[in-house]
């Protein structure tokens, strides 16, 4: 996957996208970032899209509502080590699903991809009203073209009136017959964009659980940030920002920290640097929580606070608040 890794990784960089540490490997919802001016895009990459389970996609679809970004799965196979067709925009749990060359094409060479599978089957959209335009300049009813390419009269009445999408060999035939180009391109950013509601699935049991998590979760509360998301394989922990409308949120950054029960220079270091660059790409505001008090001048210029740090601070705003 390193490979499959880099060679996406070309892409978003040669179309000038910017990119957070890689997070390959960690098992999480996404495995990198990608920015380019209004675009924030959250991609997890994968072998079999088929692998994709529930929770990550809960989480991937929550992370991308709270960040603004749109969520994109870029996959090698699916179903029994199949290739991923090019130019085709597969689904799981509502998130696309693209091959890197679909990727390739989009950014690179200004492609769109032309057809997305559907229940089993690949479809596509068509232009109605050029369709309708062309059969009557040949003289058809709607019988005639629907009796030319097997389907039903309503059917085609109903492609006209862009009342529902066309299976690709249907959509292959009315082009060869009317002799016209009919399929419309499709727009990648506006399917990522159709998150839709993100409710909590009931598999999903991700909670903090050590005090220190549950302190870190009592700080947020307190301070407004109650609309949360704890992550499980994600190097940052939790994802936080204010409960309140979409206009109101424009005025609130998300916070986005990282947790460290111990303290190693070590572990330090791996969760400053993702929480810092993942922060930096998604223009949120990064913090590192510790369990314990720690020598400041080994790790200087970051925001890492302590425990207790954090309870004092709590106790402070609750004393303010009450007087």
């Amino acid at each position: 996957m390193q490979q499959f890794y880099q060679g996406v990784a070309k892409i978003f960089e040669h179309t000038h996208f910017d990119l957070s540490t890689p997070l390959m490997g960690c098992g999480g919802c996404f495995d990198l970032i990608a920015k380019q001016k209004n675009i924030l895009i959250l991609v997890k990459l994968l072998k079999n899209i088929d692998s994709f389970r529930e929770d990550q996609a809960y989480e991937l679809r929550k992370l991308s509502s709270m960040l603004s970004g749109l969520p994109l799965l870029i996959g090698r196979n699916i179903r029994s080590s199949s290739d991923l067709e090019d130019g085709v925009i597969y689904s799981r749990y509502e998130i696309p699903a693209i091959s890197k060359e679909t990727l390739r094409n989009l950014l690179v060479h200004h492609l769109p991809p032309l057809i997305y599978a559907h229940r089993g089957g690949l479809r596509v959209k068509i232009d109605g009203e050029l369709l309708k335009e062309k059969r009557l300049e040949k003289n058809l009813s709607l019988s005639d073209l629907a009796s030319e390419v097997g389907v039903s009269k309503r059917a085609i009445y109903e492609y006209e009136r862009g009342g529902i999408d066309v299976s690709l060999d249907t959509a292959l035939m009315l082009e060869e017959y009317l002799d016209e180009p009919l399929t419309i391109a499709l727009n990648l950013f506006e399917n990522m964009k159709r998150i839709g509601s993100v409710t909590l699935p009931t598999s999903y049991k991700n909670q903090p659980k050590s005090e220190l998590e549950k302190e870190v979760k009592k700080h947020f509360d307190s301070i407004g940030f109650k609309d949360q998301l704890w992550t499980k394989k994600i190097p940052f922990r939790v994802l936080a920002r204010p409960e309140l409308s979409d206009e109101e949120l424009q005025k609130f950054k998300s916070t986005i920290t990282g947790i460290s029960e111990q303290i190693s220079r070590k572990e330090l270091v791996e969760k400053i640097e993702v929480t810092y660059s993942i922060s930096k790409i998604a223009k949120a505001d990064p913090l590192v929580v510790v369990g314990e008090e720690f020598d400041r001048s080994l790790i200087e210029g970051y925001r890492i606070i302590s425990v207790d740090e954090l309870s004092k601070h709590k106790k402070k705003k609750k004393t303010i608040d009450e007087s």
